[in-house]
């Protein structure tokens, strides 16, 4: 009589199969492109969400010759203006919003800028990947050098190994908090309040905490966090993913609203975006990428 429960052994031609399906599949991020598909014709459009699926490129992979690993991007309403950050060569860059720069300005006192953000007037918060640090910077509007030294900072002690950490940052004027993505090996978006209204004269009242709203959402649809932006006029969070060539737009419950493909034929690109790294959406819902190290895209969308 046979057994029942005797363990069932695989062909070996079956698991080979498999392995190479899968091995195909992430070699070619095909998961992605699964997941712009079923975004983009399966979610119900959403009033108040960017309908990511009608942006076309406007500016595709102008280079910007003066820039070596530009890396993050925040755009400031009260200028017009964005600003990039060079982790290698501790700079902050201005640009307006065709790309263009504006100006330079050389910083002292930081190691590995990643990312930042603009909070209002001259003030912004830049993100140190390998100290783990958010620094609050004010920043007049002609400097041209910058000492961060003496600035006020929150090191954010979680997972503070390897090279792998906080990556993208972003100001919800909405909640007073910023919002921080921690790139891989986990990944996870942190909430910081208390840390740019604090007065260092009174004992500090910061709360980090992990917005478990995002967990389910990201772990399996994005292989990594590159940057993010949040929406003030929505609610709404983009993600921007290097590694999986995406954007994806969410709710505040973590619910995908829409994605963008950074592939080569998707959108009008004319070819892939090699290594996005920031992502920030003007006043006219345009969408601004840097990919290192040193191309820019805007994205607008399209009328239909």
């Amino acid at each position: 009589m046979r057994n029942p429960f005797k363990q069932y052994v695989w062909p070996r031609w079956l698991l080979t199969g498999v392995i190479l399906v899968c091995l195909i599949v992430y070699a070619f991020r095909l998961e992605a492109l699964a997941w712009h598909t079923w975004h983009n014709y399966q979610t119900p459009a959403v009033s108040d969400a960017l309908q990511l699926k009608n942006y076309r490129v406007a500016i595709d992979a102008q280079p910007i010759p003066s820039l070596k690993n530009a890396s993050g991007l925040t755009f400031n309403a009260e200028r017009n203006t964005l600003f990039t950050v060079l982790n290698q060569e501790s700079k902050i860059i201005e640009l307006d919003i065709q790309g263009r720069i504006v100006r330079q300005i050389d910083v002292r006192g930081v190691d590995d800028m990643e990312g930042i953000t603009h909070v209002a007037g001259d003030r912004y918060v830049i993100a140190d990947e390998r100290d783990n640090r958010l620094i609050l910077i004010h920043l007049p509007d002609e400097a041209t050098t910058l000492d961060v030294s003496h600035a006020s900072k929150l090191k954010l002690g979680m997972n503070a190994v390897g090279n792998k950490n906080f990556e993208g940052v972003s100001w919800d004027s909405v909640n007073k908090r910023l919002l921080v993505v921690k790139e891989r090996d986990p990944k996870y978006i942190l909430s910081v309040t208390g840390f740019f209204e604090a007065d260092m004269t009174q004992p500090l009242n910061v709360e980090i905490k992990k917005i478990e709203a995002f967990d389910r959402a990201i772990q399996w649809s994005l292989r990594d966090l590159s940057s993010v932006t949040y929406l003030d006029d929505s609610g709404h969070l983009l993600l921007l993913s290097d590694e999986s060539r995406l954007i994806k737009e969410y709710d505040e419950d973590g619910k995908a609203l829409g994605a963008l493909a950074l592939w080569k034929g998707f959108h009008g690109l004319q070819a892939h975006v090699p290594q996005a790294e920031g992502i920030a959406v003007g006043t006219d819902k345009s969408i601004y990428i840097m990919s290192e190290p040193n191309l820019f895209y805007v994205f607008k969308p399209q009328m239909h």
